[in-house]
């Protein structure tokens, strides 16, 4: 994850989808640019309980935030552009794996702290003007159904200001048009190519000649007298008579 400091090697964007942990085959993944990480404490004594978030938010609404509880909520993927590279990031619900999609969060965190690319007046969060050539996944939709809830409830996710829930299923379809176009350049690897010839076939002077110049490069004893293209275009050495001392 990490792309070192310089600037055109550096993350553009970093989008995140996220699916609950009790999802069906009808739910739909919530999806945003990653804004950081967040923990909140709920209750208090020995019945406290910490609360582990992930902020997702849009290109073009700075400050709308909505955070994700990570006990409801699983990591499915992470998009990203650094330079001219583009990576998908696909993760399952075990843990193995969201511990991976976490250490990968983390990692591009502490990057972006790094590169002092977070807001001015919060350290936790990333300020998406820092992001570039963000696509139009990671943009509010035009109709958005508004919502509000307590950051620390045990709710699924909280908004700050107006923010609204984003949802995409582009990359879908776009995994399937690129698996479809890798089955055919395989396929297609795996077809003969008929090979036809355009003209008419060599006489059988012409034939008997290649067939002993084939023998004799076979052996090592096949010679071509190489012809000067340009006879007109000579040189003669003249020789000086002067001596050097």
């Amino acid at each position: 994850m990490t792309t070192g400091n310089k600037k055109e090697h550096r993350l553009k964007y970093l989008g995140v989808e996220m699916l609950r942990t009790d999802a069906n085959k009808s739910s739909k993944p919530d999806v945003g640019l990653f804004r950081g990480l967040r923990e909140r404490s709920e209750g208090e004594g020995k019945a406290a309980k910490v609360i582990k978030m992930i902020l997702l938010g849009t290109k073009d609404k700075e400050n709308d935030l909505k955070a994700l509880n990570l006990d409801l909520f699983n990591v499915l993927s992470l998009k990203m552009l650094y330079g001219d590279t583009k990576e998908l990031i696909v993760f399952k619900s075990s843990k193995a794996d969201q511990d991976q999609a976490m250490e990968l969060l983390e990692s591009a965190l502490k990057e972006f702290q790094t590169e002092a690319r977070m807001v001015d007046n919060d350290p936790e969060i990333i300020d998406v003007k820092t992001f570039e050539d963000v696509p139009k996944e990671f943009f509010s939709p035009q109709k958005a159904a508004v919502g509000r809830t307590n950051l620390n409830g045990a709710g699924g996710f909280g908004i700050y200001s107006s923010g609204c829930g984003y949802q995409d299923d582009t990359w879908k379809e776009k995994e399937a048009k690129r698996k479809e176009e890798k089955e055919r350049q395989d396929k297609m690897r795996l077809t003969p190519t008929n090979i036809k010839r355009k003209g008419e076939l060599p006489s059988l002077k012409i034939l008997n000649s290649m067939k002993k110049k084939v023998a004799a490069i076979a052996v090592g004893e096949y010679e071509e007298k190489l012809v000067d293209p340009d006879p007109k275009d000579t040189f003669e050495e003249k020789k000086s008579s002067a001596v050097v001392k």
